[in-house]
């Protein structure tokens, strides 16, 4: 399966009220105190790393980072509330937790798995070995991916980010005919991947743009912003569209309307990705 492929996901379909599901979780991703930034960075690039090794596609990928962000919080929320009782739990959690996270990792592979497509079936004991869990915590899988979706009181869906993305090209850049749907897939795969690993980077640049932080966790929080900054970063990274203001104007006008927001702060969210790409 090619991990670069352009399709669209579950979550990006047309149905009306389309936006809706991205607001409620925006709202709920700005809402919890815990910054999940620092260790999505190297989990992000682990998993991006076993998906290439095991040619999944961006759906799976996609979506298994999204859960194991979701895993995370949760967890951590579980951890608070029996720290109240017992001050010292939250630290003895969340070290028995993350010593395991290669399995946790594994696991939540596989339920993303069967969830996307029934008919793949994952190599489980060689996606071990690739991810290094050692035989100490080399549990039963089906247990562990029960206790996965028990913290994640049974929620799983496609990812958001990737399937607006999805969307936002077939809707605004391949009708353009700047470049193949291919080379598209190919750079949009390249900046989600970015986006995702590199966030605290690309947001931390824009925070003294935003004094109220609240307005600014709900815009970091916002997976259709970042959709749409990433379309347009793709027409500057495009060599027939990099100076062309009259298409950059065809396409952001109608799509900043789509992630609801101004076209500027499109523009803003573009240029520290693009600062981002500079930087390495």
């Amino acid at each position: 399966m090619n991990n670069e492929e352009l399709a669209l996901s579950n979550e990006s379909g047309f149905q009306g009220d389309w936006k809706s599901i991205f607001h409620r979780d925006a709202l709920i991703w700005a809402s919890h105190e815990y910054d999940t930034d620092s260790i999505m960075k190297p989990l992000a690039e682990f998993v991006f790393t076993l998906s290439s090794q095991f040619r999944l596609s961006p759906a799976i990928e996609f979506t298994t980072i999204d859960t194991l962000e979701l895993l995370l919080v949760r967890a951590f929320q579980g951890w608070m509330q029996t720290s109240s009782t017992f001050p010292d739990a939250f630290e003895r959690h969340k070290t028995a937790f993350l010593r395991q996270l290669p399995l946790y990792v594994v696991a939540v592979f596989d339920i993303v798995t069967k969830y996307n497509n029934l008919g793949l079936k994952l190599d489980l004991a060689a996606m071990k070995r690739a991810a290094k869990v050692s035989g100490s915590t080399s549990a039963n899988m089906l247990s562990v991916e029960f206790e996965v979706i028990k913290i994640l009181d049974s929620e799983l869906r496609s990812s958001l980010l990737l399937g607006a993305f999805e969307r936002f090209c077939k809707e605004y850049l391949l009708p353009l005919n700047i470049e193949s749907k291919e080379v598209i897939g190919s750079i949009g795969m390249k900046l989600l991947r970015l986006a995702v690993a590199e966030r605290a980077l690309v947001y931390d640049s824009l925070k003294t743009s935003m004094k109220d932080k609240e307005c600014f966790r709900r815009f970091k929080s916002n997976k259709l912003i970042l959709a749409g900054a990433i379309i347009i970063t793709i027409l500057y990274l495009i060599p027939a569209t990099r100076n062309s203001n009259a298409i950059l104007n065809q396409v952001v006008v109608p799509l900043a309307d789509d992630c609801c927001v101004q076209a500027t702060n499109l523009i803003y969210l573009r240029d520290a990705l693009l600062r981002v790409i500079g930087g390495q």
